[in-house]
């Protein structure tokens, strides 16, 4: 490649980058919490509710009888329980409750591991919260497709700066120059990039099966199935299982037996997830799906129509389609969920790493535009760009921390618990933006509000012992360590930003604060 050619490419790199900066490193940053998002759950909910036996003994039949007496259960919503596992001793019950024929409410209930209701989890949804923010910033019906949309072009910086640094990817591997301040970030940019590719291309490909999956769904019906939908889910392997409905009630009985046959059927399967369809109605039917720990990534699900026992579907080898297994791999990998903590350890260092590769590609820009004489810069862009660095990324760490602070002081069942956590989050994250804004000294910020954040991811695991100690020795003496998992990664990220507020911004005065003066000649100029 010639050196204009290079040049152009090395552009493109850099603005590509700088446009999505701050989305993309929202996502990375929620994504790499959420790898730890059961244990964040559990964290949540589980010392409020903690047992001080373990059963064996679930009744399937039990619960639903008590569920379906207490509440007016909707026939046409959803009906699905999480089922308690190895490392997770509480049952989760998710379902719709009719009030009345236009108004439906979503109740989540928490039970013990004999099956019995303990109480209400509708607020506990910090954990989800970060999910859903990781997939769709919280963006209703478009959220999916944006985030689908930056994916698609941090692949494009991805593969340009492998272009750009290809020549010297061996011989500068370990290069790391920690005397001038913009080869230091450099490197630490291309190494950090470097080691860090296979798992980067990784997540953008499978970021846009999961967000721009639909989009591919309409490109295949329309030129490979003449538009015909129902073949094309047909060939993908998507079984319907689906019985109209009769309008005859019958009530809900029998899973008790129809669980033992599924587990009979399906083989070395924990079963962690049962789900009904047209609860309460004639037609209803019941699914259980599970994991093959003996196999890489596969899942199998047996489905029966109730009244019957009649089998509807099922499966032994991993939904029995190569591309509904190949889906469930990259799902497996995308989670980091197929070979315990080890695997979310190390994807949660290399997302972590990823945000700060995102953070020295804009202080590389920051500097570069400093660097030109005062006649050549646009201050504006400067201060928006200083903006949504320090403000903007600073704030997100910072916003979760505020969000885990209140996670854990909010009392569970408060009403309205995870709208207000979310308010919060969101509030703080654009007070960030618009205090980084209006302040000059960007270091000095950056560097105050790193060490505030820190200190607030540091409370966290205080309060933990102050607010819910005896439901965590409780969870501790059976074997359950979520919360030690969490107050982990939070210590380990407050101490991470302490260490970038002490290193990271270490630039000279004239470097990192704006003069009013580039303002008075950008104006004499135009």
């Amino acid at each position: 490649m010639n050196k204009d050619s290079l040049k152009a490419l090395t552009n493109a790199h850099a603005w590509v980058g700088l446009v999505i900066s701050t989305i993309l490193f929202i996502i990375f940053f929620a994504g790499s919490i959420s790898l730890f998002r059961d244990d964040i759950n559990a964290w949540e909910l589980n010392p409020h509710f903690a047992v001080h036996e373990q059963s064996d003994k679930f009744s399937f039949d039990s619960l639903i009888n008590e569920v379906a007496q207490e509440y007016n259960i909707n026939t046409h919503g959803y009906f699905i329980l999480s089922m308690p596992t190895a490392e997770q001793p509480l049952a989760n019950l998710y379902f719709e409750e009719k009030i009345s024929e236009e108004e439906h409410v979503d109740q989540h209930l928490i039970l013990a591991p004999n099956g019995k209701v303990i109480g209400k989890g509708n607020g506990s949804r910090w954990g989800d919260f970060l999910y859903e923010l990781h997939y769709d910033l919280h963006i209703p019906e478009v959220g999916l497709y944006f985030v689908g949309i930056v994916t698609l072009f941090f692949f494009v910086a991805l593969l340009s700066g492998v272009v750009i640094h290809w020549r010297k990817i061996i011989s500068k591997f370990f290069q790391y120059r920690k005397d001038g301040n913009k080869d230091k970030l450099l490197d630490a940019h291309n190494l950090i990039g470097v080691m860090g590719l296979p798992f980067h291309i990784m997540y953008a490909f499978s970021g846009l099966v999961f967000n721009l999956l639909i989009i591919y769904q309409i490109s295949y019906a329309v030129v490979l199935y003449g538009g015909d939908q129902n073949e094309l889910f047909k060939a993908a392997g998507v079984v319907d299982v689906h019985l109209d409905e009769t309008k005859i009630v019958m009530p809900v009985q029998g899973i008790d037996n129809l669980f033992l046959t599924a587990k009979a059927s399906l083989g070395e399967v924990t079963i962690d997830r049962v789900s009904i369809d047209h609860f309460g109605d004639e037609s209803a039917s019941v699914t259980f799906r599970g994991a093959d720990k003996s196999q890489f990534s596969t899942r199998k699900e047996a489905t029966y129509h109730i009244a019957s026992g009649r089998v509807l579907y099922l499966t032994k080898d991993n939904f029995d389609n190569d591309l509904r297994g190949g889906l469930s791999v990259i799902s497996s990998l995308h989670f980091g969920d197929f070979s315990g903590y080890l695997i979310r350890v190390l994807f949660f260092i290399l997302g972590i790493g990823t945000c700060y590769i995102i953070l020295t590609g804009n202080l590389m820009w920051i500097q570069k535009k400093v660097n030109l004489r005062v006649e050549k810069q646009n201050p504006i862009g400067l201060k928006v760009v200083y903006a949504i660095t320090t403000g903007g990324f600073i704030g997100t760490i910072f916003a979760s921390a505020v969000g885990f602070v209140f996670a854990r002081i909010i009392p569970i069942d408060f009403v309205g618990r995870s709208d207000v956590i979310g308010y919060l989050f969101f509030g703080c994250l654009f007070t960030a933006i618009v205090v980084s804004l209006n302040i000059k000294a960007q270091k000095q910020f950056a560097a105050t509000f790193l060490r505030i954040t820190a200190v607030t991811l540091s409370i966290t695991p205080i309060l933990d012992w102050f607010v819910v100690s005896q439901g965590i020795k409780v969870m501790l003496s059976f074997g359950y360590y979520h919360v030690i998992v969490v107050e982990i990664m939070l210590i380990s990220l407050a101490l991470f930003c302490w260490l970038i507020a002490s290193r990271l911004f270490v630039y000279k005065r004239s470097e990192e604060i704006i003069p009013e003066s580039h303002v008075s000649i950008q104006t004499q100029n135009l």
